[in-house]
């Protein structure tokens, strides 16, 4: 795809990044004690966010934007990673990009946990254990069954779209750069996980090379939605098993 995309200069482009993610980690860091308090667990406030925080600001941020173009907000020049490609080589892609990322994860997930306790031990209990805030295993299991629809859908799908589908192609001055800068800044858009942003930031770069390779942003979708899902199910699973869960 050669089509040429307006450029969002570089220091746009990391205030693009970069502020959703902070007025999520406000409101995470804001609101989670009232809701614990509440007896609900912490979990909730981070799907809370994503429908209330990143769906309409993601959607703000388009629609603004859309007003370059007649065609709107679904213009191919609003969103031009959508090449089409073949159903076999999207399941290959799809494949290969979960695969990547759960062999990236693995080994990455401990220093995370280390990361946890040697650096970040000083943030409260409730910010790292999803569960924090009741014992109510109903409870839990239903907050994590909405995970599943929210973490596992709605916000990937907004993040793909955002920061894979728009900021992505906007960046390629960058050329061969793009999608490493991209993927990290999309891991360090996470700021309310700061123990998991090495683990974040690689999954991104992955993320961001697929996209950026197949010109496809469906796959992006397609991946992080997976992982999300897969995640979301895992949790669930644990909470009925009676596993402490951590993130």
């Amino acid at each position: 795809m050669n089509q040429i995309v307006d450029q969002i200069p570089f220091n746009k482009q990391v205030f693009n990044h970069f502020y959703v993610g902070i007025v999520i980690t406000i409101f995470y860091v804001w609101i989670s004690p009232l809701v614990i308090n509440a007896g609900m667990p912490g979990f909730s406030v981070l799907l809370i966010a994503e429908i209330g925080i990143l769906l309409p600001l993601v959607v703000a941020h388009l629609w603004r934007s859309s007003k370059k173009y007649d065609t709107g907000i679904n213009s191919i020049e609003l969103i031009p990673y959508r090449k089409k490609i073949s159903p076999k080589k999207f399941l290959l892609w799809t494949l290969a990009g979960l695969l990547g990322c759960i062999v990236i994860y693995i080994p990455l997930f401990p220093i995370g946990l280390y990361l946890r306790e040697s650096i970040f031990g000083w943030l409260p209990e409730w910010y790292f254990n999803p569960t924090y805030g009741t014992e109510n295993i109903d409870l839990i299991a239903k907050v994590f069954l909405a995970g599943i629809l929210i973490d596992g859908f709605i916000g990937p799908v907004a993040e793909e779209i955002f920061f894979r589908g728009y900021l992505l192609p906007r960046m390629a001055y960058l050329k061969k750069w793009a999608p490493i800068v991209n993927g990290v800044m999309f891991g360090l858009y996470h700021f309310w996980q700061p123990h998991n942003l090495i683990a974040l930031i690689a999954i991104g770069i992955l993320l961001s090379y697929v996209v950026w390779k197949t010109k496809n942003v469906y796959l992006g979708i397609a991946i992080h939605c997976t992982l999300n899902i897969l995640g979301g199910l895992g949790g669930y699973m644990a909470v009925m098993s009676g596993t402490m869960i951590g993130r």
